[in-house]
């Protein structure tokens, strides 16, 4: 396919396009022209411009003879994306804490923490603040931000500026554009769990990659709201290559059947008095584990993912131990009737997976190729 002409549109999708083939490797002009279709006029004119602005560099002589990349051409000068060009800042917004992951624009960790406010009992902008300014900092001073976003445990609408609801933070149908507008750079909002899909999606080598990510949170009785269930439990879900949001935005919010046409606030049938026992008691563990899984079989079974990556506070001692005992012994045969041929995967280190998956959401939409026919490129980029 090639891709001619000289609208903007054209010129921002050949820049893009090939800053997500050179994402991958080093190439040449002629190898990126070769691998997208383009002409070598377009590619030279692309390149043109991105040198220009930084986005990308020419590669060091002596990197070039190392490199193992197949090359078109005889002793071509290769393009590389330019590392030192920007950060990115991923950030999770948890009742107590937050976590900072910062990202080079080739999606590498270069830095990530942990902090706790320094304030408590303050609004949530006032945190909001706080934490991307400690972000910035951690930075550098002279590094420039090319965006941020913070995932939370909550309802974020499609947008990512409206929370509808936030319940560790006490929030309900809150629209922030104006106060993320104050920013001097792009910050967004997005659900937690849709962070840690994105994190696989956005490292995925198949492009109609299918998988769930569960993510399990056991929050501070005395760090959240009152009344406010001290379990958290969401799905990012993934199909066909595509982070599913559902009409309303509330794909993968999970419920117990257990607790279907109660008006039980929390996600689980277990009473807080129950939960409050739960690190100590392995019965409680097995039972909570087993409620769990149990109920997202039949999501299994609909939607048929390759991986249903588990994070969160289940992966971890002493509870991952329980979840290893209920799904080989008490739903073996359950999951097994079932024929699903994929792979469950515990996340080891899971702790960081909300803030690194919300760094490559702000890469990802970097990224993002507008969709071919558009008379405008996509909005708010």
């Amino acid at each position: 396919m090639k891709i001619v002409g000289n609208s903007q549109y054209q010129k921002s999708a050949n820049g893009l396009l090939i800053l997500n083939l050179l994402r991958r490797y080093p190439c040449s002009r002629v190898q990126i022209a070769h691998e997208l279709g383009l002409q070598n006029s377009t590619v030279s004119y692309s390149v043109a411009r991105l040198l220009e602005n930084g986005t990308v560099r020419e590669m060091e002589m002596e990197r070039q003879s190392k490199s193992e990349i197949p090359k078109v051409g005889r002793k071509p000068n290769l393009v590389e994306l330019n590392a030192d060009f920007g950060r990115v800042i991923g950030i999770e917004m948890m009742s107590g804490l937050f976590r900072v992951c910062i990202c080079d624009i080739l999606g590498m960790v270069k830095s990530k923490k942990e902090y706790i406010y320094s304030q408590k009992e303050v609004p949530f902008e006032v945190h909001v603040k706080e934490s991307v300014q400690v972000s910035q900092e951690l930075c550098g001073r002279d590094q420039t931000i090319l965006g941020v976003c913070i995932a939370v445990p909550g309802i974020v609408l499609e947008g990512n500026t409206f929370i509808e609801e936030c319940w560790t933070h006490g929030l309900k149908n809150v629209e922030y554009k104006e106060f993320l507008d104050s920013f001097p750079f792009p910050v967004i909002f997005e659900n937690d769990a849709n962070c840690c899909a994105v994190k696989y999606l956005f490292n995925s080598d198949d492009p109609k990659d299918s998988f769930f990510y569960l993510l399990t949170r056991k929050h501070d009785s005395e760090k959240v709201p009152k009344n406010i269930p001290t379990i958290g439990i969401g799905l990012g879900l993934v199909v066909n290559g595509k982070l599913i949001r559902g009409s309303s935005s509330r794909s993968g919010e999970y419920r117990s059947s257990h607790l279907m046409g109660t008006e039980a606030k929390g996600q689980v049938d277990f009473d807080e008095q129950t939960l409050s026992h739960l690190e100590t008691d392995s019965a409680i563990q097995r039972a909570l584990s087993k409620t769990i899984f149990s109920d997202l079989f039949c999501t299994i079974s609909i939607f048929d993912p390759s991986m249903f990556y588990v994070g969160g506070f289940l992966t971890s001692l002493p509870y991952r131990t329980s979840v290893c005992e209920v799904l080989e012994h008490d739903l073996n045969d359950f999951w097994l009737e079932n024929g699903w041929e994929g792979e469950m995967v515990l996340v080891h280190d899971t702790h960081f997976d909300p803030s690194e998956g919300a760094a490559d959401n702000v890469l990802d939409l970097l990224y993002k190729v507008p969709h071919v026919g558009k008379s405008e490129p996509d909005q708010g980029r």
